[in-house]
This record gives C-alpha cells, structure tokens and sequence, in this order.
C-alpha cells in the first residue's frame, strides 16, 4: 500500500509539475492535466497517511480521510473532462486520423 501510495504521489507530481506532457489517459487543456495531478497527489498523501497511522496501531486521524474523499470526486471530474475533449478533438477531425474506426481511403 505504501508503494502505490509513493507511485500515486510521483505520478500526480509529474503531472503537476509538467502539464503538457501529461499520462497517457488525461488529455486537454493543461488545468484538466493539473487537476488530475493534485487528485492524484492527494490521494497519495491520504492513502501514506493512512497506512502509517494503521502500522503504528492508532486510528487514522481524519485529515486522512477527507483527503481521499476529495481527491475522488477530483480524479473522476477530470478524466471525465479529459474524455470529452479527446472526444471533441476526434469530432473535429472528422474520423480521419486512422485507427480502427478511422476511414481508409
């Protein structure tokens, strides 16, 4: 748990620290990209946090909690918006870029 802690913090880090070159699944505008980070950040503090609290046998303290709970909406939020921009950027080219469902000439 602590590692994907650590990898939940490094990939939202890199995410926020450069938003034009985003993980593959977030496109769009660079808030998008950084809104996703800080998600992704969040969630990665709460969920070290939390293990720490669990291994040193107490409760987890509630800063925890509400960091994972707002990091869930965020990263929902974001991918969503990340869809509906590559979505529209597929919409304005018209289906020509090629893959599967692109038109073959």
């Amino acid at each position: 748990m602590t590692v994907l802690a650590l990898g939940c913090m490094w990939l939202g880090g890199r995410a926020v620290l450069r938003p034009h070159r985003p993980p593959r699944p977030i496109g769009g505008p660079v808030w998008v990209a950084r809104t996703w980070g800080l998600a992704y950040v969040a969630l990665g503090i709460g969920m070290a946090g939390r293990m720490t609290t669990m291994l040193a046998g107490k409760e987890p303290v509630w800063p925890m909690a509400v960091l994972q709970w707002a990091a869930g909406p965020l990263l929902i939020f974001s991918v969503t918006v990340a869809g509906v921009f590559r979505w529209r950027a597929r919409r304005r080219a018209g289906g020509a870029v090629g893959g599967r469902h692109g038109r073959h000439e």
